[in-house]
């Protein structure tokens, strides 16, 4: 079988979330001295780079040992990953790959073998790989030589793992990935544009953050009720149709829990640190993540395309981490609506 990128629509919505990420970054960086960063080769090498391969044993730890805190059965989910340069697909994980997949002899990643291909139009998201899903993301060379800021490998390793979530959601539900990509064909439809659509999305993100800021667990709860309540009152006053509240919903799923994942593992890594280590995770989140709820509590409406999902479904999941903390054990992944499990947690509140 020929693997095909997923296609998730008009918009290529990582550029987009980089360039708004880099805006943050660069209001928010002053205050902390970087990461260091080892030297890199060029973006376009036939082969992984040391810190390629440092980064992918990472990617895999972190996943084993923490995997299941982020969601359950995410450890042991045997999930392949593809990390290209500008020539070339390198895929960890898969001993006998359909072509033109090569496996490369005598490589190996914590035991799991390297393959190669030229690089076939890749996506940061998840690319089927004959009958399974993999995590496929830029490599850290490629990415820092498109951006006039650098990231530091600590973030590039949860990029990786979102990725990795997305192959995971796919893994788990195929029906329902399926589904919520399909809403990016009813995208144009979608009032960006609208004043009042915008503010009230100011204001439902506004509640979002403040319920997460709240100090006690009913503070949180009154929150949360005033977002829903905010969000029936936009989509009301929009007319807004079932297609494009379906549209909302289902991005949140795809979108906003891989964010969710994305900060978890980072929270995890920081909280397991080790000192000696050459990949470090700071404690109370580097600044590309931090603008991320800068964002979240003054900017939501003015975010473009789905970027606002990504924010929306993170802080959703996390507030149901506050409310109803066994969330996830009671819900299968693919059964997720995360504002209908969020008025639940609220109704007894």
């Amino acid at each position: 079988m020929v693997e095909m990128p997923v296609s998730r629509g008009s918009r290529t919505a990582g550029l987009i979330g980089l360039a708004v990420s880099l805006l943050g970054y660069a209001w928010l960086a002053a205050p902390a001295a970087p990461q260091a960063r080892p030297a890199i080769p060029p973006p376009d090498q036939p082969a992984l780079s040391a810190q390629d391969k440092t980064e992918i044993a990472e990617v895999l730890r972190l996943k084993a040992e923490t995997g299941d805190r982020v969601w359950p059965g995410l450890a042991a989910a045997d999930l392949p990953i593809i990390l290209f340069n500008a020539r070339y697909e390198f895929l960890v994980g898969m001993a006998e790959p359909p072509a033109p997949w090569e496996v490369l002899e005598n490589l190996f990643i914590q035991g799991k073998p390297v393959a190669r291909r030229p690089a076939v139009n890749p996506q940061n998201f998840a690319m089927k790989v004959g009958a399974s899903y993999a995590g496929c993301a830029a490599a850290l060379e490629l990415m820092n030589s498109k951006s006039p800021m650098k990231f530091g490998p600590d973030f590039h390793i949860v990029l990786v793992l979102h990725e990795i979530f997305h192959a995971f959601q796919a893994d788990q539900d195929n029906t329902r990935f399926d589904k919520a990509l399909a809403v990016y064909k009813v995208e144009k439809n979608y009032p960006f544009e609208d004043k009042d659509m915008a503010a009230a999305w100011v204001a439902e993100g506004a509640a979002l953050a403040g319920a997460l800021k709240a100090p006690t667990t009913e503070e949180a709860a009154l929150g949360a009720r005033k977002f829903l309540a905010i969000r029936e009152a936009r989509r009301g006053a929009a007319r807004l149709s079932a297609e494009l509240a379906d549209y909302e919903r289902e991005l949140e799923w795809l979108e906003g829990l891989a964010k969710y994942a994305e900060i978890r593992f980072y929270e995890l890594a920081a909280s397991r640190a080790n000192p000696a280590a050459s990949i470090k995770f700071d404690p109370g989140l580097p600044f590309f993540l931090r603008w991320d709820f800068v964002r979240l509590e003054k900017q939501m409406g003015a975010q473009p395309g789905d970027l606002r999902f990504y924010l929306s479904g993170m802080a959703q999941a996390r507030l149901l981490d506050r409310l109803s903390p066994d969330w996830k054990s009671r819900t299968a992944l693919g059964k997720v609506f995360l504002e209908d499990l969020l008025r639940g947690a609220v109704s007894g509140k």
